[in-house]
């Protein structure tokens, strides 16, 4: 039997490819694509392993350090739990991917050899990579431009208030215009848990959303940051009704502070 290194080398590493990037997709994680062609370059070096005198456990163990390998090059790992998250997806998405090409091999009636399917005419694998390469390339591109159109309105936020200091990420949403009716000032709205106002203390805003209308607690602040941007004291921090968990944000910006950035 004759076996093109060069057509097995070039199948592999476009379904390490593929892979990764609908790891990406899944995870929302959209790293340089040269990454994802580093990890996929690793991930099919390794098919020249099964042409080595290697155990099956060996292989095994070779495999497993090698998706660990792609996952560290193609995605910047900052935690255990985006790590854990990461090699589930790629391991879950592997296996849809090899049930899928078992099947359709069933179907078609494939010879296979170890992990080379054979057949007279055009290679299966090479027929699924043609199709599913652009779709998954296009769903990537797409993904990955709404992903930083939304990142795009993420900051730091420092605020000062009444001798305390918080540290948050927000999300500047257009649609935030609350004022209060007294200074015209903009309303930074922050999550419950992150602050605490007594009613006696609050300064009481009225705002209007779909779902109804209420009174937001409020109070002045001594000083607001973003992106080490000093804004001064012209807003009012208040308490959201509802919890805030927007892209990781915990408050929502008023829409006017995208002028003064």
């Amino acid at each position: 039997m004759k076996v093109y290194l060069d057509l097995v080398f070039f199948i592999n590493f476009m379904f390490d490819l593929l892979l990764l990037l609908t790891v990406g997709i899944e995870c929302k994680i959209f790293p340089k694509k040269r990454y994802l062609i580093l990890g996929a370059l690793l991930g099919s070096l390794s098919t020249f392993l099964l042409f080595l005198p290697l155990n099956n456990f060996s292989l095994f163990l070779f495999k497993i350090l090698v998706s660990i390998g792609m996952i560290f090059i193609a995605f910047k790992i900052t935690s255990k739990n985006l790590f854990l998250t990461l090699i589930k997806s790629l391991y879950g998405n592997s296996i849809i991917l090899g049930g899928l090409i078992y099947f359709l091999n069933n179907q078609f009636s494939y010879k296979q050899k170890g992990f080379i399917f054979i057949h007279d005419g055009t290679s299966l694998n090479l027929i699924i990579i043609l199709i599913s390469s652009p779709i998954i390339f296009y769903l990537y591109h797409k993904s990955m431009i709404r992903e930083r159109k939304k990142r795009q309105l993420l900051y730091d936020v420092s605020i000062k208030y009444k001798n305390k200091s918080l540290n948050i990420l927000g999300y500047l949403d257009t649609g935030n215009n609350i004022k209060d009716p007294y200074k015209k000032r903009g309303v930074i709205i922050v999550n419950p848990k992150v602050l605490s106002i007594k009613m006696e203390d609050a300064i009481l805003v009225p705002f209007k959303t779909v779902e109804g209308k209420g009174l937001l607690r409020c109070i002045e602040v001594d000083e607001v940051k973003i992106d080490n941007n000093l804004l001064g004291n012209k807003y009012l921090l208040g308490i959201s009704p509802k919890e805030i968990n927007i892209e990781g944000a915990s408050c929502i910006l008023p829409c006017n502070i995208e002028e003064e950035l």
